[in-house]
């Protein structure tokens, strides 16, 4: 029995249960709908825990810079492989009292803290009258910008009174060649002009010209349905349209910088250059493939603009690129492109292979300078494959196994008699089995563990027929080593090595099919004539086929 009034003991019971509360505890995550904001513009600010907090956390230390127009809290239950999620949401609706750049302080949930973070807020962009009820504009978030990049365009509709429905007209640029991207559906929010609260309505773009010199947006249209005040229409479904013209909108569009000597022009606010390997780096060996996937991340451009990755020859290893991956995300700062290439490698022998590294440059629009992103270079160590197990014959017993037999005492002929008697019936045993076996080996209809060349040219003939490279591939391996038998082939590459390069070639076009996804059908029907000329002539001079070394050389 266990003392606990040890002190030792009870102090690590209190460390193991300190430690476990502590990991019981997830770290408080904070979200903000937008930042930067707009003085008197409302937004929302959302703390989510995993535990419900036993005391109300208190946010009076959040006064000092902005209103609380409401505190909404909310719980949820989901249910992930059976496992059960509870989480807590506190949600605020938050409106800053001046232009300036604020700290949103930890805020206290229990024993644990949310992490602080700072918040813009920028001068209001409206010059309003007191009396205007709907105000309907048109923002760029900069008045100049380079060509092909970003430029997010804000359309703001304004109401001090309610609205049955509302509709914004298309975005027309006429001089320039311009890609218009949405960022979403419309935003709700509230700003308060002249002492006067206004609902917003707002729903941004992303413009990418393609043209450099002036770009016009020409003066947007918004329809807005008011309720109708009719005691007949209960719906408020027939109430009075008004429509508001916004004004023009202009962005000099600049060339690229003179600084920027690359061939391929990326202006972006980040980018990112990744690389992830799908296998142990480790445990690489000869002949089997690894996929590599590299991945380019940039704000401020579509997947559609970035650039192909310049995959660098690694002497030694064969490379398979697959289809790239192209995936864009989009939020109120504008659209982040993905573009994911992967490629499987396959080294032919045994060895350290060297992959290059590999460099992208960019203009930073942040800094105003030519950056470039790396992935460093690798060393990749591969091992031998292991040798293949030779073929066994047809199992067959040779020879009686010798059989043990007590010792006897010489005086007690009873002993000896017993010792004969069981050594006759160990060898009426073995020759038993010795007639059961050669029975089973005509009757049995399982393959042998390795197959004949016959039954490795009817594996190799179902997969061509059928045009599947996958099993094409594993039933080349044990066909080669059907054919050079004794000799011992580890893998697809020693196999081309000796079967010549016409023959290597069809591997090529069958690994290319394979691992880059090709979209043209592989048909097997020129590897299945190939292999079979390949027995023709070793047939006829399996010494000669292919360039082979005879099997004895000394001879």
């Amino acid at each position: 029995m266990v003392n606990l009034k040890s002190p030792v003991l009870l102090c690590i019971a209190l460390l193991l249960g300190c430690v476990w509360a502590a990991a019981a505890v997830a770290e408080i995550e904070v979200n903000i709908d937008r930042n930067p904001v707009r003085v008197n513009e409302s937004f929302q600010l959302v703390f989510t825990l995993e535990q419900s907090p036993d005391n109300d956390p208190d946010f009076s230390s959040l006064q000092q810079h902005f209103q609380i127009l409401g505190n909404n809290r909310s719980s949820s239950i989901s249910i992930i492989n059976g496992e059960y999620r509870r989480s807590v949401k506190y949600s605020l609706q938050l409106m800053p009292k001046q232009v300036g750049d604020f700290m949103i302080p930890a805020i206290r949930f229990d024993n644990e803290r949310s992490k602080p973070f700072q918040v813009t807020v920028k001068p209001s962009s409206l010059a309003l009258a007191p009396q205007d009820e709907l105000v309907f504009e048109v923002l760029a978030d900069k008045p100049e910008a380079y060509v092909q990049s970003q430029v997010i365009l804000t359309l703001r509709l304004l109401s001090a009174t309610n609205i049955s429905a509302y509709q914004f007209g298309d975005i027309v640029i006429e001089n320039l060649d311009t890609v218009v991207e949405p960022l979403g559906d419309a935003r709700k929010y509230q700003t308060r002009i002249a002492d006067r609260s206004y609902l917003v309505l707002e729903q941004k773009f992303a413009l990418f010209p393609q043209q450099t010199g002036r770009l016009e947006v020409t003066p947007l249209m918004a329809e807005v349905r008011l309720p109708s005040r009719s005691n007949f229409d209960p719906f408020r479904s027939g109430g009075e349209i008004r429509r508001l013209r916004s004004q023009p909108v202009s962005i000099d569009v600049e060339p690229i910088p003179p600084d920027f000597k690359v061939s391929y022009w990326l202006p972006a606010t980040r980018l990112e250059l990744r690389e992830n390997w799908q296998g142990d780096l480790n445990g690489l060996v000869a002949g089997e493939p690894i996929t590599r996937s590299l991945s380019l991340v940039v704000d401020g451009l579509t997947a559609a603009q970035l650039p192909q990755l310049t995959l660098p020859p690694i002497d030694g290893i064969k490379q398979y690129p697959d289809q790239p991956g192209l995936e864009n995300s989009r939020s109120s700062d504008g659209i982040r492109g993905k573009r994911e290439q992967k490629v499987a490698l396959i080294p032919g022998a045994a060895g350290s292979y060297r992959v290059p590294e590999i460099n992208l440059s960019w203009w930073n629009l942040q800094k105003g300078q030519v950056e470039v992103a790396t992935i460093p270079e690798r060393e990749l160590i591969v091992s031998a494959a292991e040798p293949a197990a030779v073929s066994a014959p047809e199992a067959q017993i040779e020879s009686v196994p010798a059989v043990a037999t007590p010792p006897v005492a010489t005086s007690n002929p009873f002993w000896l008699w017993l010792s004969l008697l069981l050594a006759c019936g160990w060898g009426a045993s073995a020759l038993y089995w010795w007639f059961r076996s050669r029975q089973a080996v005509s009757l049995t209809t399982a393959a042998p563990e390795h197959p004949t060349l016959r039954q490795a040219r009817a594996e190799l003939r179902r997969a061509c027929d059928a045009a599947d490279p996958a099993a094409a591939r594993q039933a080349l391996l044990p066909w080669g080593q059907a054919l050079l038998a004794p000799r011992v082939m580890l893998n697809l590459h020693q196999l081309c090595d000796r079967l010549g390069p016409e023959f290597a070639g069809q591997v090529e076009i069958l690994n290319t099919s394979l691992y880059a996804k090709s979209r043209d059908a592989w048909q097997g029907a020129e590897l299945l004539r190939l292999c079979q000329q390949i027995e023709q002539s070793h047939e006829q001079d399996p010494q000669r086929e292919s360039g082979l070394m005879p099997l004895n050389p000394a001879a």
